[in-house]
């Protein structure tokens, strides 16, 4: 193991060099995805922002251990490097590399920073009110650029903001790759294509930046969009933020279970694309689904769409959800399904007009259902198949599903035999088209009823789009008193009328 120190912190060697040895049993995890990063709190009460570099493929072992930097020290000297240039990043306390030999893992050891905020608050693409923040940061960008200093991952979330003493103040992070030498105008300005927003964003950008480096605001604002346009014609990416955004809802069917609402409640808290509403169609829940809305409809955008308990009536209540929404696209789904962070990126991202998209989901064990917890969500370990398995999940093709390669998950999707049929529990398309299609048929009780109006919307040629792999939900364990025999013929029939028939709207919906 090799450890190099800040002679400022020579005090905490000893604790620094016991990191890799507590990294997993202390501290707060803020992010854990390819690279897991903790806030821990050091023996003189300092709170430092520790992050473990994934484990390197066996060539890039090789290549970080004779032939460049790995990450961690890049890392560590261009924070220096930064802070000389009075260019502000959290101050490098460590970093340390571990293996025999060859680089197993490495860590790099961090003050916590004070800014509470990153450029992922612009997600929504709204700038209003935010003017002053966006001609604050082109200046920093400015300085950043002239200094000679130019970031090759200026991307929202390796850009930290707030508001000190009445000033923005700027924190770069995620800064192991780094380019240093003159930045031209040209590069200054394309090296904004990561970031996310709408036209009038890079407007206010633009025309700030031309100002203090002294150039042409028009060719300058060219520069930028002309580099957003390729950037992300190459780099798809399901947070990208135009101006053809559409905004989105989901619409959540629910029946006396707040148990299970609220874990599915967890997981649209922490999408990366978060939903402009949330409706929740209760079909005549009692006082505890209400009370349980009320206490997070100040985390998420929620409306409870409710009427009285007359017997399984999940179509007419959804009817009513539809009539609600303002948003453009509807993503459905239900009480008992919990969505993994991409979930509404996913479906956002797939939106074709002419199409609805059909998504899948897995079921878990009855011991798991009641174990989840927010922090296993938030994490995203409650959609790891590894950690499902060590959680007395037994293994099934199914779990496939969880895969997020996705390369292996577009194959995947083609081979299915399954068809891309409307799964209520998992399933969008665009506001318009339901009403078009007279919503859900109120006839039907449990068993087939979405099946019957997405038959309806394949009758008017808005076709699915397979989405059973790459965008999964986790299925809570439950049984089904409401199921009956008689019910189900009934909803079939009507089902095989709208197919014979090729209906497209209905006389019993909207």
């Amino acid at each position: 193991m090799k450890t190099v120190l800040n002679p400022a912190y020579q005090s905490l060697q000893a604790w620094i060099e016991s990191v890799p040895r507590i990294f997993s049993e202390q501290g707060e995890v803020i992010y854990d995805a390819r690279n897991q990063i903790r806030i821990m709190t050091a023996p003189d009460g300092s709170e430092m922002c520790v992050k473990r570099f994934h484990t390197p493929r066996f060539l890039n072992r090789i290549s970080y251990s004779f032939l460049r930097s790995p990450k961690a020290k890049r890392a560590y000297e261009n924070a220096l490097r930064l802070l000389s240039y009075g260019i502000a990043t959290p101050q490098p306390v460590a970093y340390i590399l571990c293996g025999n030999g060859l680089l197993k893992e490495s860590y790099l050891i961090t003050v916590k920073s004070a800014l509470q905020h990153t450029f992922y608050d612009f997600r929504d693409g709204v700038i209003s009110g935010k003017e002053d923040l966006i001609r604050s940061f082109a200046r920093f960008s400015v300085h950043l650029h002239e200094s000679g200093v130019l970031p090759l991952d200026y991307s929202p979330g390796n850009i930290l903001y707030d508001r000190v003493n009445g000033e923005w103040q700027f924190n770069l992070v995620d800064i192991n790759r780094m380019h240093f030498g003159k930045v031209t105008a040209q590069q200054g300005c394309r090296n904004f294509c990561r970031l996310w927003g709408k036209t009038d964003f890079f407007d206010v950008l633009s025309l700030a930046y031309a100002q203090e480096r002294h150039i042409d605001a028009k060719q300058c604002r060219e520069w930028i969009l002309d580099a957003r346009k390729h950037f992300w014609a190459h780099h798809p990416h399901e947070h990208f933020v135009t101006d053809d955004t559409f905004s989105v809802g989901v619409i959540i069917s629910t029946y006396n279970h707040p148990e299970w609402l609220e874990k599915v409640l967890w997981g649209l808290l922490y999408q990366t694309h978060p939903a402009n509403e949330i409706i929740i169609a209760d079909d005549g829940s009692d006082e505890r689904t209400r009370e349980l809305i009320e206490r997070y409809q100040s985390r998420l955008p929620l409306k409870h769409v409710w009427h009285e308990d007359k017997g399984f009536r999940k179509t007419t209540i959804l009817n009513q959800a539809v009539l609600a929404a303002q948003s453009e696209y509807l993503i459905f789904m239900d009480q008992d399904l919990i969505p993994r962070r991409d979930f509404i990126s996913q479906h956002y991202k797939h939106a074709r007009r002419g199409h609805f998209v059909s998504g899948g989901a897995i079921m878990i064990t009855k011991e798991l259902s009641h174990a989840l917890t927010e922090e296993d969500i938030r994490l995203g370990n409650a959609f790891r198949i590894s950690w499902l398995r060590t959680h007395g999940m037994p293994w099934n093709w199914k779990m496939s599903k969880l895969w997020s390669n996705p390369m292996l998950c577009r194959l995947m999707n083609l081979l299915t035999p399954a068809n891309a049929s409307w799964n209520g529990g998992n399933a969008s398309t665009w506001r318009d088209y339901i009403l078009q299609a007279k919503g859900f048929d109120t006839r039907m009780r449990y068993g087939a009823e979405d099946r019957e109006f997405g038959q309806r919307l394949e009758n008017a040629h808005i076709t699915g789009i397979q989405l059973r792999y790459g965008t999964p939900l986790l299925h809570l364990y439950h049984l089904r008193p409401y199921r009956n025999e008689q019910d189900w013929q009934t909803n079939r029939a009507i089902w095989l009328q709208t197919k014979k028939e090729h209906l497209t709207i209905t006389s019993y919906g909207l």
